[in-house]
């Protein structure tokens, strides 16, 4: 069965980087460009893993996964955001109540990694 993961992003090079990562595990990608577009395909898909940006139009990253957490659809949801930290926002994202942070920038075996953790079944052969 095909595991989907939302990505919230907007800037077209890091979109494209990830979605060639995720495509090589064999895992689909759904697009959201911007904080509203993101929660709506949030509800509307029901992706296994979400990945949101934190720096996205309409809202920060961080709200918007305070905002999927705090719904029942969401309390249970892996959510990771993508964000750059250097100026001290650690413990924003923190409070965020998001499952996973990875600091921009990041390679693909990070990403990988976090795409494992919280839906490993897309690595059926893995051990």
């Amino acid at each position: 069965m095909t595991k989907i993961v939302l990505l919230v992003d907007y800037d077209p090079r890091s979109i494209d980087a990830i979605r060639r990562c995720l495509a090589s595990l064999g895992v689909t990608t759904l697009l959201a460009t911007d904080a509203d577009a993101g929660e709506r395909e949030f509800h509307r898909a029901r992706p296994d893993l979400t990945l949101i940006q934190d720096l996205i139009p309409k809202r920060r990253g961080i709200d918007l996964c305070r905002t999927l957490k705090s719904s029942p659809a969401g309390q249970f949801h892996p959510v990771v955001l993508l964000a750059d930290i250097r100026n001290g926002g650690r413990h924003r994202v923190i409070a965020s109540g998001c499952d996973m942070m990875i600091e921009k920038p990041f390679d693909d075996a990070t990403l990988v990694a976090a795409v494992r953790r919280f839906i490993p079944q897309a690595f059926p052969f893995a051990s």
